[in-house]
């Protein structure tokens, strides 16, 4: 097993990942030509710091899944995730649907680019 691991975009056997994928949080391992990600890395942003200019409050009419609202958000369901995390004090799965009616704090698109920067620098200082 490899025990530094790296980046899946690092990895030439694999298949390059968009940078707004979760996965790329992860670092990628491998034993016996197989690769698992390290899930145990977390993200968090918190939201309660950031310049309020940089975000929006939303309401969802009705039950959603989180990739629906990233679609409706920001015309991809790759970044799910980041909603999540932003919100995640008021929920306890990333599994379960968001309850119509609920308000969630949601990053600009104009800011987006920028804080997926960042965590990319976080997670991987050597860029």
């Amino acid at each position: 097993m490899d025990a530094t691991g790296a980046f899946n975009n690092q990895i030439e056997e694999l298949e390059s990942l968009n940078d707004s994928k979760y996965e790329n949080i992860f670092r990628v391992f491998s034993t016996q030509d197989k690769y698992f990600y390290n899930i145990l890395r977390s993200v968090n942003i918190d939201i309660t710091t950031a310049d309020p200019q940089t975000y929006e409050q939303k309401t969802i009419n009705f039950d959603m899944p989180w990739p629906v609202i990233s679609y409706r958000t920001y015309a991809t369901t790759d970044l799910w995730w980041i909603i999540y995390i932003v919100n995640r004090d008021k929920f306890k799965s990333p599994l379960t649907l968001v309850p119509g009616g609920t308000t969630l704090n949601i990053i600009k698109p104009l800011y987006l680019r920028d804080i997926v920067d960042e965590i990319v620098q976080t997670l991987d200082p050597k860029i």
